[in-house]
C-alpha cells in the first residue's frame, strides 16, 4: 500500500516580511523550510531563530519575497533566490529614496547553503 499524504492551506502558510517591517538594523536569522512562486516572483519561507512580533502576536515562521532592495543583495551575493536548506542572515541597513516616489528598502544578506 502507498503513502498517504495530507496538508491545508492553512498549515503552510506564513506572514510576508514586507517593507513596513524592515526599519535600518532589524535583522533576522532563519532557516529556509519552503519555498514557492507568487505572481511578484519567488518567496521563501523562514523558521526564525528567534519570533518576532507581527500584529501583537510573535511569530516563527515568515515569508520573504520579492521586496527589490532583497533581491538586489541576493544578486550581489551571486544568487538568484533562496533555497529550501538554507541558513540565512537578513539585515535591513537602510532605505533609498527613488524615482517612484518611495523608498527601497536595502539589506545585507548572508546565505549558508549545505
Amino acid at each position: 500500500m502507498g503513502k498517504t499524504f495530507k496538508g491545508r492551506t492553512e498549515d503552510a502558510g506564513a506572514p510576508f516580511l514586507g517593507a513596513d517591517f524592515w526599519k535600518r538594523g532589524v535583522k533576522i536569522v532563519a532557516k529556509v523550510v519552503r519555498c514557492f512562486d507568487s505572481a511578484n516572483g519567488p518567496c521563501a519561507v523562514l523558521r526564525l531563530a528567534e519570533p518576532v512580533t507581527l500584529n501583537g502576536e510573535p511569530t516563527e515562521e515568515v515569508s520573504i519575497g520579492n521586496l527589490k532592495g532583497f533581491v538586489m543583495a541576493l544578486q550581489a551575493a551571486g544568487l538568484d533566490r533562496l533555497q529550501v536548506g538554507d541558513s540565512v542572515y537578513i539585515e535591513c541597513t537602510g532605505l533609498t529614496p527613488t524615482t517612484k516616489g518611495h523608498e527601497r528598502t536595502d539589506f545585507c544578506v548572508e546565505v549558508e547553503r549545505p
